[in-house]
């Protein structure tokens, strides 16, 4: 009887634990997106020095918070946020409205990546 206690407690405990990080990954990748989503913003509207600021704001933020999770979830998709940030830091750089339109674009599909990686779904399961 002890045993049975002890698997539904271990069991309770892993549920809880992955429905906390998903939550938790997801208020991550979230304001990340927010985040982006302004500087596509300052790019379309061709204000490219407040761009470039926010770029460096976010990739600052980006390679402090991510550390938390690098360690925990699938660090495939950190690595190409962090190739693109410093990409579109360039592209904002030297002008480059298109090209920098496009690495915006797959950080957003990045960061999607990452949330959809560690989602608590039956077909991570099985």
């Amino acid at each position: 009887m002890k045993q049975v206690i002890a698997v539904i407690i271990w069991t309770l405990l892993f549920i809880s634990l992955g429905i906390y990080s998903e939550n938790k990954i997801n208020d991550f990748t979230d304001k990340f997106k927010t985040d982006i989503e302004v500087i596509e913003n300052y790019i379309e509207e061709d204000k490219l020095d407040e761009a470039s600021n926010n770029i460096k704001d976010l990739s600052k933020s980006w390679h402090e918070e991510k550390e938390i999770w690098y360690k925990i979830v699938n660090h495939e998709y950190f690595d190409e946020v962090c190739l693109s940030l410093n990409i579109l830091e360039q592209n904002v750089k030297y002008n480059d409205k298109l090209d920098a339109l496009e690495q915006v674009e797959t950080i957003k599909m990045l960061l999607n990546n990452i949330l959809e990686s560690e989602k608590c779904d039956l077909n991570h399961i099985f």
